[in-house]
This record gives C-alpha cells, structure tokens and sequence, in this order.
C-alpha cells in the first residue's frame, strides 16, 4: 500500500485484529488462547465495530493501518507486546508482580529478611501465582505444586508468557525450556 501511495495510486492496508465471530485465523484458536489474547487487552471485534473502523479507516491517508479493539484497562496490566507499548504509559504490566508487593527488587528485599522455608514458600507462591494467571485460573490455589505443567495445560505460547513473567518478577533470564527444565511448581520454587 505505501509503495501504491508513494507513485500516487490509492491503497490501504488495513492489518484486521481478531474477531469476535468464530471465522478467520481467529476462528482456530483454542478458548484457553481466545482468553490468553483477551487477557492481553485485545479484544474481538464485533460485525458493528468492523464497520465503524473501516468507515474511520477510510477517512484516513495512512497507507497502513491496524483496527483493533483494545480494553486499556486490561492493556495496563498486560504482558505488552512491543507494537502496543507506546499506547499505555505508566503502566503496571503484571497482576501477580503487583499482588506480591512489586517487581524484582521488592521481592529480593522481601527475601533477603525470611528463613530459608519462608523463602521457598514465598517463591512457591509466586511460581504458582504466575502459573494460575496464565493459564487463567483464580488464584494461585488452583495450581498443585506437584503436578507437572504439561498436565496443568500449558502450551508453547503460555510456557513463554509464564517464563517472561517470572523473568520479571524475580529479575532473573530464565532459559526459554523453563517447563521442561523444572517440571513442577514445587521444583521451579
């Protein structure tokens, strides 16, 4: 489309976020993906909302444009893909990093003054908080400490959602075959 416009022919690309109906790539998902993607912030667009963005896209000249529908107040506690970073500021990006107090620093400091089975219960807590938000549960008394990942659902996407966000809350790069690696709550803790 920029390549049309840049030799004064029209065209628009407009790059279609999910949509609410169950058809295109969309319609393929699993409805532990539909929630994770719902989670994030983005939401499904309805048949009414389609035509809206595409009557405002018209109005515009960009020669690319993303029509998306976004819950904000999901987007402030989201995992933020790098693309939608600059639409919230100031934002708290992970719910379980905050339920615990902040992010890294909080918890080394936390740490730092607890006996050593104090420690392994508050990373046991914290492992099993991630666990339960990624895959959608409650809290993180759904998640048994003992049962492996794998049976708890965990697919590539969330074993990457869930690593990225320990790797935030504790400040540490934990390797990408983390599930594998440490195969239950009680042995990643």
């Amino acid at each position: 489309a920029a390549h049309r416009r840049a030799h004064g022919l029209p065209a628009q690309s407009l790059a279609w976020g999910p949509w609410a109906t169950d058809s295109g790539m969309a319609g393929e998902l699993e409805e532990r993906d539909r929630d994770r993607i719902d989670r994030a912030g983005i939401l499904g667009i309805s048949a009414e909302q389609g035509l809206q963005l595409l009557d405002a896209a018209s109005t515009l000249t960009a020669p690319a444009l993303v029509p998306v529908n976004l819950d904000i107040r999901a987007l402030d506690t989201a995992d933020l893909p790098p693309m939608l970073r600059a639409l919230v500021r100031g934002a708290t990006r992970r719910v379980a990093a905050a339920e615990h107090g902040g992010g890294a620093d909080a918890l080394r400091q936390r740490l730092a003054g607890m006996h050593a089975d104090e420690r392994y219960d508050e990373l046991l807590t914290l492992v099993r908080s991630h666990a339960a938000a990624v895959l959608g549960h409650a809290g993180p008394e759904a998640i048994e400490p003992e049962r492996a990942f794998k049976d708890l659902g965990f697919d590539s996407l969330g074993a990457v959602e869930f690593r990225n966000a320990l790797n935030a809350a504790t400040g540490l790069r934990l390797p990408p075959t983390l599930i594998f690696d440490y195969p239950n709550a009680r042995v990643l803790a």
